[in-house]
């Protein structure tokens, strides 16, 4: 009995040792251009998805983040899709961004872009777990109650459930898309310029309210909704 508690202190104590090397912050670098050309991105905003600390790209299109392996990093810039990468590596990353009007008119593949990309995160992510996200035989918790209880506190199934929550929320907004989106608005009503863009962030529907519709519910609740707003623009004249 001894020798099994020594065992599993032994065990314990390499865990966190492994996980304190792997932990281990460094600096990421990389730089950001629009994909398809020789230009660099300046004023994007690089967010590291575990710390919530942001940082902007240089003049040059360069940024430098603090990260460490296994973190997700979210590339935003106003205009352009955002990007995701993974830190898998000690390696400079270059960033090729999306210009988003590129894609307007057709929003069926824009959001398959966009859900490919998050599957693949996904994916790169739960592969660094055994358990989490996965459907084990529960005779695995118990054939392996050690490795099941250690997963429960690595920085690994952290990362993926993190991400898992994002992935959620991101597939939701692209549900939303599908029914209000500016090649859809710019078809359906006379807004442009900057009215178009406040009526699309004041006007945009919240997924409850998409659940159930179709093609016609969505056109139907823009024309409405534009009415409503033209018509509260001419009462502040």
């Amino acid at each position: 009995m001894k020798a099994f508690f020594t065992l599993i202190f032994l065990s314990l104590g390499f865990l966190v040792a492994s996980i304190s090397v792997k932990a281990q912050v460094k600096v990421s670098k990389g730089v950001v251009f629009e994909k398809g050309t020789d230009i660099r991105i300046a004023l994007a905003v690089v967010t590291n998805m575990r710390t919530r600390q942001g940082v902007g790209t240089n003049d040059m299109g360069f940024f430098q983040i603090a990260a460490k392996i296994g973190d997700t990093l979210l590339v935003q810039k106003r205009k352009f899709d955002n990007q995701l990468l993974i830190v898998k590596s000690d390696d400079d990353f270059i960033v090729n961004i999306v210009r988003a009007d590129m894609l307007l008119e057709d929003v069926t593949i824009r959001a398959e872009n966009k859900q490919e990309n998050l599957s693949v995160v996904r994916f790169a992510h739960r592969k660094k777990t055994y358990f989490y996200g996965h459907n084990r035989n529960p005779l695995h918790y118990i054939r392996y109650p050690l490795s099941a209880i250690m997963e429960l506190f690595s920085a690994e199934r952290k990362s993926a459930r993190r991400f898992d929550r994002y992935y959620d929320n991101e597939t939701k907004e692209l549900e939303i898309d599908r029914f209000f989106n500016v090649s859809l608005v710019k078809n359906n009503t006379s807004l442009t310029g900057k009215q178009l863009e406040k009526f699309m962030l004041d006007y945009r529907p919240k997924h409850k309210q998409i659940k159930n519709w179709n093609t016609y519910d969505g056109v139907d609740y823009i024309k409405k909704s534009s009415k409503q707003y033209l018509d509260t623009l001419n009462t502040s004249l």
